[in-house]
């Protein structure tokens, strides 16, 4: 239950809602345990010869119903009235209280997901992205269950039990007593329950995180799947996570199948003692039959409460195990400090300065002591071998990751200092791994524009990324909609749509990873000549993986191994023995070969 505290604050927030829907719950209950006393005054008033034997009626009726008709009618009546307050009472009672859940589910849900994009790249290659989603619908929409149904059904419940006892010790407190006595039998019951349930709640829910993940990731790799031909494998796999997932559910529902036959049957033996208790006290002339029929209805009136006890734990045990999952995301804190020194452009240069840097989850040294200068305005090319550490290197640029040991100086400040948002602003990132979204192409191109470009700006970063005719092949132009993950576009089409998107921001650096390595020589060609001539007060940042990409640069850096093993322009590092002349000499024989 102590996960469940931490939803104070919503309850806070709508606390109007919550006490307006207490106050109906009172007056529902009110309504309702009026009605099994109007009953008894009308069986005991019908049971009697003459109607003005029975003292209250004498007193509060009118003469037309001094008959045994007209006095049912009348206390049919008086039942039709109360049902119908009663109702109205409990139609506003879920007004208020239902909605005031679905508003805590629309604020948690924001809540949780303004949480997600605060969290650095470390805490999403921890957690599997169908769990990341799983917290977020499914867990959010047991806690939403917790915040409705089960805080409705157990007010509701602890009033009419307080409601309905207190009128039954008020008609004979012996009696009532002996009514009672199942009640604690049953509180045992529920309470030896209740801890197998919350057990069970909690393994359901992180079985379920995972089937989703598997889901997620099986469908995000479709094709890999389908190109292996091995979709009875993931079949089997499945299913057999599934029939764990299943077991667990149905052990859920013996559970619950068990409580439910244990409270009806404690419920009809509460029915048996009235009968028989009420009975001699009848015979004794110590009770009316309009008792017996009164208590009757009385403990009818507490069997669903009662029997409600169950399914309000599990709402109570599985919004627990959900609220628990919940915190365990919210409570960790973004590792992605934000500064506060806004930058609009880069002034002088970007240095790293004996920059060691390795992913929180291994122990591998990614990059070792690197040390180098990036000047404004100028071309700057990173090359290596694959895993040198060139990717990470764009990473940490970005603010994705911060260095381990070192620093990283923009105008000649820490990167941590800066405002995350201007300093995203004077970049232009192409990463290696291109994302589109299910949007249009324009849609895609103009993401994270604030403002709309202009036709002929747009224009611009279109034909300077070489997708004008492509677009112009589209049925639907700029307005062609892309599929999951643009998977429509071939990887030459995303990787200059992602140019494009890019360039459309006139960005101050411009920062390629890799981002022509899907395109051929011509086609590259036209992009790095049309880059040149898009601004010429870029600082341009260009990761590659061939020479031809960054020969042009002003500065190279070769990497190996996570060091920086030469550094220096194109000519001078073909003037020396190393690796940089060895890859020179093996891409140029292959593509003669081609």
């Amino acid at each position: 239950m102590k996960a469940l505290l931490s939803l104070r604050k919503y309850f806070v927030k709508y606390r109007l809602s919550l006490l307006l829907g207490l106050v109906f719950i009172i007056l529902s209950n009110l309504f309702a345990t009026v009605i099994p006393s109007i009953v008894r005054e009308t069986i005991d008033g019908l049971n009697q010869e003459d109607v003005n034997a029975v003292h209250w009626y004498s007193d509060f009726i009118p003469s037309y119903f001094n008959s045994h008709q007209r006095l049912a009618l009348l206390g049919a009546l008086f039942i039709l009235v109360f049902a119908l307050l009663k109702g109205v009472c409990m139609y506003f009672m879920r007004m208020k209280l239902i909605i005031m859940s679905r508003y805590i589910e629309y604020d948690q849900k924001n809540e949780i997901f303004r949480h997600y994009q605060q969290m650095g790249q470390g805490f999403y290659s921890k957690n599997y992205t169908g769990d990341l989603m799983n917290r977020i619908s499914d867990d959010v929409s047991k806690v939403r269950m917790f915040t409705g149904p089960a805080i409705m059904y157990s007010l509701n419940l602890t009033i009419m039990i307080i409601a309905v006892v207190g009128m039954m010790f008020y008609v004979n407190a012996e009696i009532t007593f002996y009514v009672l006595i199942p009640l604690p039998i049953l509180a045992v019951a529920i309470y030896l329950v209740s801890d197998a349930m919350n057990k069970k709640s909690d393994l359901i829910q992180k079985k379920l995180s995972n089937i989703t993940s598997y889901v997620q990731e099986t469908f995000a790799g479709i094709q890999v799947v389908k190109s292996y031909a091995s979709e009875r494998d993931f079949e089997r796999d499945f299913e057999v996570m599934n029939e764990t997932y299943r077991k667990d559910n149905m052990a859920l529902v013996k559970i619950n199948g068990v409580f439910m036959p244990v409270v009806m049957g404690l419920i009809g033996t509460s029915i048996l003692i009235t009968l028989y208790v009420g009975g001699n006290a009848v015979v004794r002339g110590e009770f009316s039959l309009g008792n017996i029929v009164e208590y009757i209805i009385y403990v009818n009136m507490l069997t669903w409460p009662v029997a409600s006890l169950g399914y309000v734990t599990s709402l109570v045990q599985r919004g627990a195990a959900s609220q628990k999952r919940i915190d365990e995301f919210l409570n960790v804190e973004p590792n992605d400090d934000n500064g506060q020194v806004e930058i609009s452009n880069l002034a002088n240069e970007i240095e790293f300065k004996n920059v060691w840097f390795k992913y929180p989850e291994t122990d591998v040294w990614v990059l070792e002591d690197i040390s180098f200068t990036i000047p404004r305005n100028s071309k700057f090319g990173i090359i290596g071998t694959t895993g040198s550490g060139k990717s990470t290197i764009a990473k940490l640029l970005m603010g994705i990751y911060r260095p381990v040991k070192g620093d990283i100086l923009i105008d000649g400040k820490a990167i941590e200092v800066y405002d995350r948002k201007s300093l995203g602003r004077i970049f232009g990132y192409v990463s290696q791994d291109i994302f589109l979204f299910s949007e249009t192409l324009k849609d895609n191109i103009l993401f994270g524009i604030n403002d709309l470009a202009d036709s002929d700006n747009l224009k611009k970063a279109i034909e300077s990324a070489s997708l004008a005719a492509e677009i112009e092949s589209f049925p639907d132009g700029l307005e062609t909609l892309l599929g999951e993950r643009g998977i429509t576009l071939s990887g030459g089409q995303k990787q200059r749509t992602a140019i494009a998107r890019a360039l459309i921001k006139n960005p101050g650096i411009l920062l390629i990873d890799d981002g022509l390595s899907a395109v051929d020589t011509k086609t590259e060609v036209d992009i790095k000549n049309s880059l040149n001539a898009w601004n010429k007060k870029q600082t341009f940042i260009n990761i590659s993986h061939r020479i031809s990409s960054i020969q042009d640069s002003n500065t190279i850096i070769f990497l190996d191994g996570g060091r920086l093993i030469q550094y220096g322009t194109h000519l001078e590092l073909m003037g020396q023995e190393g690796p940089y002349l060895d890859l020179y000499d093996k891409q140029m024989t292959l593509a003669q070969e081609a």
